[in-house]
């Protein structure tokens, strides 16, 4: 495994003491204990708690997509990857609950700046669902749909299941199973 640099030391321990405490109940001190560094070394590398919270999330947003995406390639087939999305979501969410509770729970302002990278990340992630079913398409196994439209579609599944594991419960096979059926066939008769 590589070594993670002493930047992304940080920011995995402020993901967990933000999560943890909150971001106003939150102090560097703390951040930095965890982190095995001095708090000192912290301002090295970020200028204020804020930017700190804020690269923090991104750090925990962008490692949970880059998982994503490496299990859901590993997958051989289309539906396959759109279940291990769910999959990995569930199993991400579990082990790393502040993915989700960073944002939810910490009241702070948006800026503009800050709201525009989240954007960005949404958008990522529906290119990366939205490949997952033009190739579907391709292949023959999904129907001919606007792929984006139907990544919009998966994002809120994926959304309810964030939510889902955010609030403690956990996602059975069982769950993605019927998640899955629901997407692939619709509600109708």
């Amino acid at each position: 495994m590589a070594e993670i640099s002493k930047r992304e030391q940080i920011l995995a321990a402020a993901a967990e003491v933000f999560n943890e405490t909150g971001y106003h109940s939150a102090r560097v001190e703390d951040i930095a204990t965890r982190a095995g560094i001095g708090k000192g070394t912290v301002y090295e590398y970020f200028d204020s708690k804020r930017q700190l919270f804020e690269e923090s999330i991104f750090y925990v947003l962008e490692k949970y997509l880059r998982e994503t995406m490496e299990g859901a390639n590993a997958m051989p087939d289309p539906v396959g990857k759109l279940r291990g999305v769910i999959s990995l979501q569930a199993s991400l969410m579990d082990r790393n609950r502040n993915i989700a509770s960073l944002l939810m729970k910490n009241n702070v302002d948006v800026h503009r700046e800050m709201l525009d990278r989240l954007i960005d990340f949404r958008e990522r992630v529906l290119d990366f669902i939205a490949g997952i079913i033009d190739q579907g398409i391709k292949e023959g196994v999904f129907r001919l749909v606007d792929p984006r439209l139907a990544a919009i579609l998966f994002m809120g599944l994926l959304q309810e299941a964030e939510t889902i594991c955010y609030i403690g419960s956990r996602i059975s096979s069982r769950t993605i199973d019927t998640m899955m059926d629901y997407m692939m066939n619709g509600i109708g008769k």
